[in-house]
């Protein structure tokens, strides 16, 4: 009986707004800005990320559109989807939020989703990093990144790494100090609650995402997924999201949940082990065969096989669930453009685009059409549309990079290639390639000066890393040596004779 009247107390106490100001006491806005810009670095380069167009987009419009219902935006939010099938989200200092595809493949619906994302922009909001690191007072800037890059990669990338970046960092102490404490979930739990009721998510489908995640906590114990040990549940903290949801007065609007499901499906599809990914898709199928997304999926499956054919039979059965659908017609048009049938897949993807015009995989993939055909202009055309709203597209960059190559523009086809193996994080080849445009575009001064400044910006990388790399090995030859003092003093005599003489 307390504890239920205390979670009621609590939720009114949200709900009233009477939560004290995130600004109190932190170490400045300025400060935790370069911390997030290290663990940013540190993290990008760790762990995997989605680059489809379709997914990312889907999951950054989603924030947009709960941005504006976020009263204190410290920071502006940069939303990442992660390539990692464990459930997992998480939010580091500046704004930087990462959703996992294990989380958006497990959850049902865009409500649900809304609500995940909205409580890591809670933390955010209320700058709950920024409180425990004021707590823990770290070394330098640094010594958090590590930490703080540690504290978010072990468990999910790889266990080994996330120690390393942690030990190297700091004391296992600081660590603790850093988690995040059930008063931090049960606040972001109201932010979030503030945030996708604003903008008008059903209460009822956040609730029942946090109601999924803690049964799965309280079932597998100690195998439990990553997001469920780094954010804590209990009794109290479910009872304040449960009364919360009772105590709600407002109106939820009806939205269509078929872009959630189909950007699911894609994920599934697209990234998914092909084994997992297949008997997903097929059980899906057979429980409910009318759906078109598990064809759709199973279609994107096959053309990842590279079996064209049968991925062509599933697009046209989807043909006839989906009719007039841009997402099967551009399918359709990508399939036919692997399969060799130049064409029917340009009049299919110029379809796609009148329907959806400046959509990124029809403009990549009808440039690619274009340059089959030995349309060079109208390829690179396209493709610098693409670019144009899309700079870091590396697909594009490299598609465009070939066009002008064959086009005999030496120095330009060695601009965008350099910049596509930026993208890539093949850093060697970018080097060759941007200096091979250097050399050849002494008449296009522009041009020249985008592959210096790409050059000069990987070589300021590469000194911020080595850096990094020193502070941290100067952290680890300390905490090396005050463990051996320690250890020395509290070691017993030892004589020096077996026997004691």
């Amino acid at each position: 009986m307390f504890r239920r009247l205390f979670c009621l107390l609590f939720c009114l106490a949200l709900l009233g707004g009477l939560m004290p100001s995130p600004a109190n006491a932190l170490i400045s806005l300025e400060e935790e800005r370069k911390m997030g810009e290290e663990a940013y670095d540190q993290v990008m380069a760790s762990i995997p990320l989605v680059d489809d167009p379709d997914i990312v987009n889907y999951v950054r419009d989603l924030a947009k559109r709960l941005e504006p219902f976020v009263p204190e935006k410290p920071f502006p939010f940069h939303v990442y989807v992660a390539d990692v099938g464990v459930m997992n989200a998480f939010a580091i200092p500046g704004g930087y939020i990462f959703m996992y595809r294990g989380m958006m493949t497990t959850l049902e619906s865009e409500g649900e989703l809304a609500g995940v994302l909205a409580h890591e922009m809670g933390h955010v909001w209320r700058r709950h990093l920024a409180r425990r690191i004021e707590k823990s007072k770290p070394t330098n800037i640094a010594t958090l990144a590590g930490l703080l890059a540690g504290l978010v990669l072990g468990g999910t990338v790889s266990p080994a790494l996330g120690q390393a970046l942690t030990m190297g960092s700091v004391a296992g102490g600081v660590q603790q100090q850093l988690a995040f404490s059930r008063e931090d979930e049960q606040e972001a739990d109201w932010a979030a609650f503030k945030t996708v009721t604003s903008a008008g998510y059903p209460p009822q489908e956040m609730e029942r995402s946090f109601q999924r995640i803690w049964k799965m906590e309280n079932y597998l114990g100690g195998n439990a997924p990553v997001y469920l040990r780094t954010h804590p549940t209990g009794p109290q903290r479910m009872e304040a999201m449960a009364n919360m949801t009772r105590t709600w007065h407002g109106k939820s609007i009806h939205y269509d949940n078929s872009a959630f499901l189909r950007i699911q499906t894609r994920l599934i599809a697209l990234y998914d082990p092909e084994p997992q990914a297949e008997k997903v898709l097929s059980n899906r199928r057979m429980n409910d065969p009318n759906s078109p997304f598990p064809i759709y999926g199973l279609a994107l499956l096959k053309m990842r096989r590279h079996q064209y054919e049968t991925a062509l039979q599933f697009l046209e059965r989807l043909g006839q669930l989906w009719p007039d659908n841009i997402y099967q017609i551009r399918a359709e048009g990508v399939c036919r453009l692997l399969m060799g049938q130049n064409a029917k897949a340009e009049a299919l993807l110029k379809r796609a685009l009148a329907m959806k015009p400046g959509d990124d995989d029809t403009l990549l993939a009808l440039g690619q059409a274009y340059q089959r055909e030995g349309r060079l202009n109208d390829s690179a055309e396209v493709l610098q549309r693409l670019l144009a709203q899309d700079p870091t597209n590396h697909a594009a960059l490299y598609e465009l990079g070939v066009s002008k190559g064959r086009l005999g523009q030496v120095g330009e086809a060695s601009l965008y290639l350099g910049l596509a193996f930026v993208q890539r994080h093949n850093y060697r080849s970018a080097q060759y390639h941007l200096n091979r445009a250097i050399k050849n575009l002494a008449d296009k001064p522009e041009l020249q000066d985008k592959a210096k400044k790409a050059l000069e910006q990987m070589d300021q990388n590469d000194r911020q890393k080595r850096k990094r790399q020193a502070q941290e090995e100067e952290q680890r030859q300390n905490r090396f040596l005050n463990f051996e003092v320690d250890d020395r003093r509290s070691l017993p005599f030892i004589p020096a004779h077996p026997s004691g003489r």
